[in-house]
């Protein structure tokens, strides 16, 4: 089940979220923010920064948890994705968010995880008033075949966008979903 990411709730999973993503970076060879060697000092000031902006409203945060009883905490490992999206913070813009990460850990992959964390993102834009989402994904990755069986229309592609390991660079592709019913 895929549940908003709440401080009362869910604060105690941080360390677990940082290292889902970590696994991503270095089991995956996933372009993140961070090249490894990955550290806690690294990864988890940035994980809190994204948890701080989720507690002020401009990011939503989704968790892919087992169903839980009402109460019940979730265990660090009950964690089996994650994905976020930012909100648009310019008032020309204020339709449109971001998605900036889909993470399921390597155990729960190919079991509708995916879709179910990006059907939830896109539930909670619309419930935010954002019809027009924006997400980039690695070119020839599994992550830009999945968007594009999601529904999102591909822009283009940049070759060499991101640094990656070791030495080189890897191409992005840039797609975006109208959330709005077709007229």
């Amino acid at each position: 089940m895929t549940y908003v990411f709440s401080q009362e709730q869910h604060g105690h999973l941080i360390p677990y979220i940082a290292a889902l993503h970590a696994s991503c970076i270095t089991q995956d060879h996933m372009v993140g923010p961070f090249l490894p060697p990955l550290t806690n000092e690294k990864l988890l000031p940035w994980w809190r920064e994204r948890i701080a902006e989720a507690n002020q409203g401009s990011r939503v945060i989704v968790l892919l948890l087992p169903e839980t009883v009402p109460g019940k905490k979730a265990m660090g490992t009950d964690l089996r994705g994650l994905a976020m999206f930012k909100l648009s913070d310019v008032e020309t813009g204020t339709f449109r968010g971001r998605i900036d990460a889909v993470l399921v850990n390597q155990k729960h992959r190919r079991q509708g995880g995916a879709r179910a964390l990006v059907t939830a993102l896109e539930y909670e834009a619309a419930k935010r008033g954002r019809t027009l989402l924006l997400v980039d994904t690695e070119t020839g990755s599994v992550a830009e075949a999945a968007f594009k069986k999601f529904g999102y229309v591909e822009v283009g592609k940049i070759p060499a966008y991101s640094r990656a390991l070791p030495n080189g660079k890897k191409g992005e592709t840039f797609f975006y979903k109208d959330l709005l019913p077709s007229s």
